[in-house]
């Protein structure tokens, strides 16, 4: 059972949301800062994050959640979808993440959804092997490409 309380984020968790964030998605720790204030500023009503704090009041985990119109493999519409979630090294396998998806979860089911999806990196089996930990079920694969728009570069 997690050792934690999962609730929604809080603007004074911003610097948290920030650190955890990065630690997920390391590529783009610039657009972190202005996408959390955006975020905090105009709560959006289609998106959500929940943040884990252990026992000692110390944000260890998070969770972005939204709807999407359309998720792969889904039947209905609109689409709950774990959009990304972290739980720190040490809180791991404590019940966080699985605390994190069931706020999701919840917050799916009270705007109508009746399915929850997600998606992971090809290669990252660790987060396929959380993902069937927590109930979710292999929908597919897809392999994405990009193409400039721009003149001379493509043939």
């Amino acid at each position: 059972m997690a050792t934690c309380t999962v609730r929604p984020v809080e603007t004074a968790d911003a610097d948290d949301w920030i650190r955890l964030r990065t630690a997920l998605w390391p590529e783009v720790p610039g657009d972190h800062p202005p996408e959390i204030t955006a975020f905090l500023a105009d709560r959006p009503e289609a998106a959500e994050c929940f943040v884990a704090e252990d026992a000692r009041g110390r944000i260890v985990g998070f969770a972005e959640v939204g709807l999407r119109s359309f998720a792969e493999g889904c039947l209905t519409s609109p689409v709950g979808y774990l959009e990304g979630i972290w739980v720190e090294r040490e809180a791991r396998t404590a019940g966080v993440g699985r605390a994190l998806v069931r706020a999701g979860e919840a917050w799916a089911l009270a705007r109508g959804c009746t399915e929850m999806a997600s998606d992971r990196a090809i290669d990252n089996e660790a987060s396929g092997a959380f993902h069937r930990a927590v109930g979710f079920e292999e929908a597919g694969h897809v392999v994405c490409y990009r193409r400039s728009l721009r003149p001379g570069e493509h043939p």
